[in-house]
């Protein structure tokens, strides 16, 4: 890597709060300034915008608060079908309850709860090949679809996010799923 140097303005207040951030991991601020923007690159070099990078980390580090663990397909899946067939109903209660918790923690934490929501299907371990959250007034329209989502895992997905949606004060107006694909409609 070439050692000259560029100059490239940035706010004022930016540049200070980088100060004060480089200060407080005993950095300089040009060593803060490289190693940002190396961090950025590498994101980039992993196909995420430095927003969608930023978004991501943010859903790991709640995940994180909450007690969720990241855990492989393969097992999570063979987990459901398990204490599905064992426990129906007091596990898609406790799917409901930890909806409840999320929704509960992105409603304080998150400007836009349902957009945060958004992000945390996404990236959450679910395997979803599409999530669409569409919010008209009162109304949030939600749809999920996975090719490779089990039918316990649909529904126990279903109940997540109505608890979800439910402790952010919407109630459930529709409800529809078959294996791999939820549509539900909540109103405030």
């Amino acid at each position: 890597m070439s050692k000259s140097k560029k100059l490239v303005y940035v706010s004022e207040d930016l540049i200070r709060e980088a100060m004060e951030t480089a200060r407080s991991e005993g950095k300089s601020l040009g060593a803060f300034v490289e190693e940002s923007l190396e961090l950025a690159l590498s994101a980039k070099e992993m196909g995420y915008s430095l927003k969608e990078a930023s978004k991501l980390l943010e859903v790991v580090h709640a995940n994180k608060i909450l007690g969720g663990a990241f855990v492989p397909l393969e097992v999570f899946n063979h987990l459901i079908r398990a204490a599905y067939r064992f426990g129906r109903g007091k596990l898609k209660e406790r799917w409901y309850e930890s909806g409840v918790l999320h929704g509960k923690y992105l409603k304080e934490k998150f400007e836009n709860p349902i957009e945060a929501f958004k992000a945390f299907l996404e990236a959450a371990r679910w395997d979803l090949s599409e999530v669409e959250v569409r919010e008209e007034g009162d109304i949030v329209k939600l749809r999920c679809f996975s090719t490779i989502l089990t039918k316990e895992g649909t529904e126990t997905l279903l109940r997540y996010v109505e608890g979800a949606l439910h402790s952010m004060g919407y109630k459930t107006v529709k409800s529809e799923h078959i294996k791999g694909m939820i549509i539900l409609e909540f109103k405030r």
